[in-house]
């Protein structure tokens, strides 16, 4: 591998959907600028954004990095419109408000070029603000596809071969309200791919209170699990064991969790209860002395 003394430019295309990300987008683009593996390519799909982001678009000059721009039709139609664009063997996905770390294309491209079976390479990430960073690295496992039945493994923003992307028919864009990228990693494993996690918080992801991602999980997380499920029906029947254990040891964890958290409440509020009880019984023990 090549220090990050030493920038190649590299078979990878860059896609990143923009929507009204103006205060971000250049933020995620100096990401992949400074990374110690260039990509051949930077494809940013403005997907319908207002004037003010556009403003900030127009303003990017730099010449790996092409502009396009189409009417609104959602995060999954950018995507697959920008990877139709590119001509190389690899794409690397991000949303337009995020940011990778330096070294993530050269491990990511690293893991690809040495393992045929490995269609995927996301990594660990943290979460952060607008006003502060969230240290807790959060470990997604990836692997294969029966560690995607009840939950993402992965991540959305990941480096990936483009022929996965053609023999799942690209995004579905049916996903229109979240949870696309869970689908599209269900499909690729799906077809016998492996994905691989590097052991690394090597990307940093945007938590916004009204985001669509927010919305997925507060709104829609059932409408949008049944649609995974009803989706890819065969695959869970076929592991209807495994999913039932999943479901099993994820409910014990829950309902843990849950009686951990009631039973902490419980002492606080006990506490806080019995404090002025205390004190009046240690007056008392005063005066009678």
């Amino acid at each position: 591998m090549k220090t990050n003394t030493h920038i190649v430019y590299s078979g990878i295309t860059v896609i990143i959907p923009c929507y009204n990300d103006g205060d971000y987008i250049t933020d995620a683009l100096n990401s992949i600028l400074r990374q110690t593996v260039l990509p051949e390519r930077i494809i940013i799909i403005d997907d319908g954004s207002g004037a003010e982001t556009i403003s900030v678009l127009k303003s990017i000059k730099n010449n790996i990095v092409e502009v396009v721009y189409q009417s609104n039709q959602g995060v999954c139609a950018a995507r697959n419109n920008g990877i139709d664009k590119a001509t190389s063997s690899y794409i690397l996905t991000l949303d337009a408000d995020d940011i990778f770390e330096p070294t993530f294309l050269e491990k990511a491209k690293h893991i690809l070029d040495s393992d045929i079976k490995v269609g995927v390479v996301c990594c660990h990430y943290k979460e952060f603000g607008n006003r502060s960073k969230n240290e807790d690295i959060i470990k997604p496992e990836g692997k294969i596809t029966q560690d995607f039945l009840i939950k993402n493994n992965g991540v959305g923003n990941a480096l990936f071969r483009r022929e996965c992307w053609e023999e799942v028919n690209g995004y579905d864009v049916s996903f229109d309200k979240g949870y696309e990228d869970w689908d599209f990693w269900f499909s690729i494993l799906s077809q016998g791919w492996q994905m691989r996690i590097i052991q690394e918080p090597l990307f940093n992801y945007r938590k916004k209170t009204n985001s669509r991602d927010t919305a997925a999980l507060n709104r829609f997380d059932k409408e949008l699990k049944m649609k995974i499920f009803q989706k890819h029906k065969k695959f869970y029947e076929a592991s209807i064991d495994l999913f039932a254990e999943q479901m099993i040891t994820r409910n014990a964890i829950l309902l843990a969790n849950l009686t951990k958290t009631k039973q902490s409440l419980e002492f606080r509020l006990g506490t806080t209860i019995l404090k002025p009880l205390r004190i009046i019984k240690r007056l008392l023990f005063t005066i009678n002395e």
